[in-house]
């Protein structure tokens, strides 16, 4: 059997989902060995304000999986050159973190633990409404979710929280010296020579980017956000990540499958030890990638793994996989003893976000479909 036709249910699916408005389009990327062996754009980027095409350069914003390829990666980066270590206290780099409500129990939360989702914060607070307009709104923001009383005693299980990953960016940028789009963009995107995988395609990060190239596909819309009374292209949707500026331990990355796929073979290189240039040390990422052992937790540091049961990234996976997923629609998936990565991108709260139990069915399947031929 071809390639082609192996991929004959794959394609199908995608198909359907886009026929039967599940989402507005896709686009898709498996990768295994090495090799490139699916990757392909379905239906449309945009509905409104008028239908264009996905096409395999569309830059998707990719949501949460900026946890897991931004904030996660720094963090190995930041292990692996001794500047962090995980069972420290989270005071030591961010005093801010403290409020009389928790009393000394913010004192015991480790790196480790806000990795894991285990530090006891709460999901999430709309501190876009609460913090003021200014020109310090962005740091005024971290203030805000280090001040957050905890909501769980810390190490006992994990609850998932942007709040830990919005206080991780920014103990990031204290201990790298640099705000995270530019510790990204040197430190991921350029050693692997990323240009669809920026922060912010339209706004200041953009602008400190530098100019995109021409060849690169649009940016692919999210919802008609009634916060910002239009519907949103090239500015991420989290509203949070969005009052920073875009730039966010937790969500702000814009993507294309491709560049998503070369970070997810640059870590796998690194976990297999192979040599060349690497991101990071094996031995690191092994840990990162490694369950981060809370009771009844899937979660690994900064990167999930599959669920038994239920789970979005399917029936097939390995156990042992680790991913992402991204409210937007994206996900990321990553075998690296198999050599496989799965990519998915889609827009599927454009033009309007709704809690749509086909695409809980449909992301699995498709998963289940891709593994089921490539066995």
């Amino acid at each position: 059997m071809t390639a082609s036709a192996a991929f004959a249910n794959v394609r199908h699916l995608a198909e359907q989902a886009v026929a039967e408005g599940v989402i507005p389009g896709a686009v898709v990327l498996v990768s295994t060995e090495g090799q490139v062996v699916l990757h392909q754009a379905f239906g449309k980027r945009a509905l409104e304000p008028q239908v264009l095409p996905a096409t395999v350069q569309t830059i998707y914003d990719v949501a949460s999986i900026t946890k897991a390829v931004v904030t996660s990666v720094l963090a190995m980066q930041a292990a692996d050159a001794g500047t962090l270590r995980l069972d420290e206290p989270v005071r030591r780099h961010l005093p801010e973190f403290a409020d009389a409500q928790s009393g000394d129990a913010k004192a015991a939360v480790t790196l480790r633990q806000l990795l894991a989702h285990a530090g006891g914060l709460p999901a999430h607070r709309p501190f876009y409404l609460s913090v003021p307009e200014g020109p310090d709104r962005r740091l005024r923001i971290m203030q805000a979710a280090a001040r957050e009383p905890l909501a769980a005693p810390p190490g006992v299980r994990s609850l998932y929280t942007d709040l830990g990953f919005i206080l991780l960016g920014w103990l990031l940028e204290r201990v790298g010296a640099g705000r995270l789009d530019a510790q990204a963009r040197q430190r991921i995107f350029a050693p692997l020579g990323l240009q669809g995988c920026l922060f912010s395609p339209v706004g200041e990060a953009a602008a400190e980017a530098g100019p995109r190239p021409a060849e690169l596909g649009a940016v692919a819309p999210t919802e008609l956000c009634p916060y910002r009374g239009r519907v949103v292209v090239g500015q991420v949707h989290d509203m949070n990540a969005f009052a920073m500026d875009g730039v966010a331990g937790h969500a702000g990355l814009f993507s294309t499958a491709a560049d998503l796929g070369l970070i997810a073979q640059a870590l796998v290189a690194a976990w297999r030890g192979d040599a060349g240039p690497s991101l990071v040390d094996r031995d690191v990422v092994r840990e990162f990638w490694r369950p981060a052992g809370v009771a009844g937790s899937t979660w690994r540091l900064g990167w999930d793994g599959p669920a038994n049961a239920n789970s979005q990234a399917g029936t097939r996976l390995s156990r042992s996989a680790v991913g992402h997923l991204g409210f937007t629609g994206c996900s990321l998936w990553i075998d690296p003893a198999r050599d496989l990565i799965v990519v998915l991108l889609t827009n599927r709260i454009h033009p309007a976000v709704r809690d749509d139990p086909r695409f809980r069915l449909f992301r699995p399947a498709f998963h289940d479909a891709v593994l089921e031929a490539l066995d």
